[in-house]
């Protein structure tokens, strides 16, 4: 395990974000910034594929909660279906760890020709196409990966975040500070991983189907925790909506389900855990996973309520903090299956066909 490339990209995740908070600067966005909080915007539109696309997420809901007009859509979509969404009164801020995937070259050769109002990105290559086109680029200041995406997709909720307190006229240093808290106890959880791997095994064992579950900035980890079983240890496994999953998928209930359902914020809290409670009393192996500090005295949880350990992170690090027992998951997962944990067999680190 030791020697395998993804686990050890796992392993490195805290020191990567704290390089990348180190290195932050909000100045390029400022004039930006300022644009945005003048209404200079008809909309922003957010957009990336796979990973990237889900880092976006989080900071689509964060802009929508400040009363921003955002829209999240997957660049595939946004290129051939809802290029009206860009226009001259448009902020486009695509998200890329490459900087160099199809769908991003794509709109890129668009836009050269159809520019929208403003570019932003967020992206590990500053010298990619993404890179290059984008004013500014953000940089998640990541070591690239050889396999599954791991800390460059940390890093880009992180810079994302970061990015969104600037343009919404709020303060960076406490977000900062969140985040930092976040690397320190992800940093804890990691120096454990012996003993968090064991536990995995024996709570998820290898589950016949498997479904994450999450709401709000959470559900950025249930897409990505999915991706992540697929990808890496090549594994159906289904991340959905917590709600959404009573709306006709809750159908496949039953003991040869295991569900990992994401405690997620606060507001929606009750809610998640309510269904994992209805989970377990339809024989489904339901895990609950909370990584969010100070929840507080207001969810009556049981005992001896079957779950997965996290990180205890600020709300600023929730989507970060939980996808670490999904990491794991993936390499246990992949284990059981005698597969080498992160190794491609038909896709490269960055996709060029779509």
């Amino acid at each position: 395990m030791q020697n395998n490339f993804y686990f050890q990209d796992i392993l490195s995740q805290p020191a990567a974000l704290q390089q990348a908070l180190a290195l932050f600067d909000p100045t390029p966005l400022t004039t930006l910034a300022r644009r945005v909080q003048a209404g200079e915007f008809d909309r922003l539109v957010l957009t990336g594929m796979g990973a990237s696309f889900y880092a976006a997420y989080p900071a689509w809901l964060e802009l929508v909660q400040a009363g921003f007009p955002a829209v999240w859509v997957d660049t595939a979509e946004l290129r051939h279906h809802a290029l009206p969404l860009i226009t001259p009164r448009t902020l486009v801020w695509a998200f890329s760890q490459s900087g160099r995937s199809a769908e991003i070259v794509a709109l890129l050769e668009h836009l050269q020709t159809n520019p929208a109002g403003a570019f932003l990105a967020v992206t590990n290559d500053p010298h990619s196409p993404l890179g290059l086109a984008a004013e500014p680029a953000l940089l998640i200041h990541a070591r690239p990966e050889q396999t599954v995406s791991t800390r460059t997709y940390l890093n880009s909720l992180a810079i994302a975040h970061l990015a969104v307190q600037v343009l919404k006229g709020g303060q960076v240093a406490p977000a900062r500070q969140a985040l930092e808290q976040t690397a320190l106890a992800m940093q804890i959880y990691l120096d454990q991983w012996e003993q968090h791997l064991a536990l995995i095994r024996t709570v998820v064992a290898r589950p016949v189907q498997l479904v994450v579950l999450g709401r709000g900035i959470s559900l950025a980890s249930a897409f990505s925790g999915a991706l992540i079983q697929q990808e890496a240890a090549k594994y159906p496994a289904l991340g959905m909506q917590a709600a959404e999953f009573r709306h006709g998928p809750v159908e496949i209930a039953g003991p040869g389900l295991t569900a990992i359902v994401l405690a997620g914020p606060p507001e929606t809290v009750s809610l998640n855990y309510r269904l994992h409670q209805e989970l377990l009393q339809r024989e489904v192996n339901s895990l609950w996973l909370d990584a969010l500090d100070g929840r507080g005295a207001d969810l009556q949880m049981d005992a001896d309520t079957p779950g997965l350990p996290a990180p205890s992170v600020p709300l600023a690090g929730l989507p970060l903090a939980e996808m670490l027992p999904l990491q794991l998951l993936s390499v246990h997962l992949a284990a059981a299956r005698s597969i080498e944990p992160g190794a491609f067999r038909f896709i490269g680190k960055i996709t060029l066909t779509e």
